[in-house]
């Protein structure tokens, strides 16, 4: 919430005192900032970077304000520059007004609280954005409203200053030699390139032939997908045939819950605390189910949904993995590395907490599954410090893979067995399948041992004057070896 113009913030800053000098009175009282994204697990966080580019004094605020050292700092992701202003505007009088935490470290010795001459950033938009903030917020004199944006050699001053305050924390945390050594140092965020482009598959197209009720089937639909894909797994290898009935009955829940509590009810509910009504009107927010779509606020309600003391494991399993994709959907084209860890940051919950929910031998979600073999993998090849955090999804991940070869070794030896329940006995389909249940079986009078399978209709009337003069009681199997085909 941004500052009041009456705010104690504002006034303490206001009443300080401002010199052109800094306070040692022999350089430039002006003063660089910028935002970074620090990916350190498990209290990640936005900052703001504050530096006297002469000096070099460099102080560090983490985003939101107030956070604990032990508090992740991942409810709050900036996406624009407008976004970012209101935090960053009161990190930087909370700063000066603090006189960068001196006063904890030097006591009585520490120099006076003072406001800054001059004010500047890396980022255009930022600088923008921060002099609006601070102008609403009633920060005094117009001038510190002009925020300017610096040249190079006050950029790369930054970055050398910040490069050595982010080694000595790394240090400070145990993380030195090779581990150290293999953490990026974080890079200032450009907001003024930052823009959300949704992809196609993910926009609601308006149709003309779907009437409201489709629409309304179709959103519950979605919702319900979500669902089941990120939460945690009852069993594995759910059949196809089961999940379409489990889908169906969620579906009719939704639309239920949707018509008993509309938008206002749930909102407030969730306003008030209550974590399932937040989890629930999140999801809405998500797909515009009941209410316009929303993003922004669709992940704030996911975050207050999993933050609440009161929310069950599989609750937070789910709002973790429905967090995963928020990070990537929208950004394919500028997928920056503070995307890659907040949705690393998500999947790894997300995989601790179905580790807690689902049975002993069952695997994590779906939507853990995917990030970690579609995204995770591709891009730690070029960023190999996400190794280092992410423990639980990549155990995740590989006790799947293991599961999924110890299961095609088994298939594979019980097709060695039963070769006609896994393969199509038209001659020239050669359609294969994981599981015997996949394949229809002939109905007829031939022994169960020697039945042919098919994967169609078509392809069972194509054999069937192979197979007549076979389909009786103590007949041999029809099933032509396609390996003792001759060759052409």
């Amino acid at each position: 919430m941004a500052l009041a113009p009456t705010n104690p913030l504002v006034k303490s800053f206001n009443s300080l005192p401002r010199k052109e000098k800094a306070p040692s009175g022999r350089i430039p009282n002006t003063w660089h900032f910028d935002v970074r994204y620090v990916q350190l697990e498990p209290t990640p966080s936005h900052v703001l970077a504050l530096i006297n580019p002469l000096s070099q004094f460099i102080h560090m605020e983490r985003l939101p304000l107030g956070l604990a050292p032990t508090e992740s700092g991942i409810a709050f992701f900036p996406e624009s520059a407008k976004d970012a202003a209101p935090e960053v505007a009161k990190a930087l009088l909370h700063a000066f007004v603090d006189k960068f935490g001196q006063e904890k470290l030097m006591g009585d010795r520490a120099p006076p609280a003072f406001r800054p001459w001059k004010l500047t950033t890396s980022d255009k938009a930022l600088a923008v954005e921060v002099g609006n903030e601070l102008k609403r917020i009633g920060v005094s004199p117009d001038e510190l409203h002009k925020v300017g944006v610096a040249g190079p050699s006050v950029i790369r001053t930054m970055d050398e200053a910040f490069e050595r305050l982010f080694g000595t924390l790394k240090q400070s945390i145990g993380l030195t030699g090779l581990q150290g050594a293999v953490i990026r140092t974080p890079q200032y965020i450009g907001f003024s390139s930052l823009k959300y482009k949704p992809h196609e598959r993910f926009r609601h197209h308006v149709d003309e032939e779907e009437t409201d009720d489709m629409r309304l089937m179709n959103l519950a639909l979605e919702y319900g997908q979500k669902l089941v894909n990120a939460r945690p797994p009852m069993e594995s290898d759910v059949e196809t045939k089961v999940m379409l009935q489990q889908q169906a009955q969620e579906v009719q829940v939704t639309l239920r819950r949707v018509r008993e509590k509309p938008e206002r009810v749930v909102k407030a509910e969730a306003d008030s605390g209550d974590c399932e009504a937040a989890f629930d009107y999140g999801v809405r927010l998500l797909v515009g189910l009941g209410c316009k779509a929303d993003r922004t606020q669709a992940r704030t309600y996911l975050i207050k949904a999993l933050s609440s003391p009161l929310a069950s494991n599989a609750l937070k399993a789910t709002a973790h993995g429905l967090l995963i994709t928020w990070y990537i959907d929208g950004w394919e084209h500028d997928f920056r590395n503070r995307n890659m860890f907040a949705a690393c940051h998500h999947a790894n919950f997300a995989a601790r907490y179905c580790k807690l929910v689902s049975p002993k031998k069952v695997h994590s979600s779906p939507a853990v599954l995917y990030f970690m073999s579609k995204v995770f993998q591709p891009h730690a090849e070029e960023n190999m410090e996400v190794y280092m955090w992410y423990k639980d999804a990549i155990a995740a991940m590989d006790f799947r893979n293991r599961q999924y070869a110890n299961g095609k070794q088994k298939m594979e030896g019980r097709r060695l067995r039963t070769p006609n329940r896994y393969r199509c006995a038209a001659v020239g389909c050669g359609i294969e399948a994981d599981t015997g249940r996949m394949l229809m079986q002939c109905s007829g009078k031939c022994d169960p041992d020697k039945k042919p399978h098919y994967c169609s209709r078509e392809c069972q009337k194509s054999d069937w004057a192979n197979h007549k003069p076979f389909c009786k009681p103590g007949m041999p199997c029809s099933v032509l070896d396609p390996s003792s085909s001759p060759s052409s």
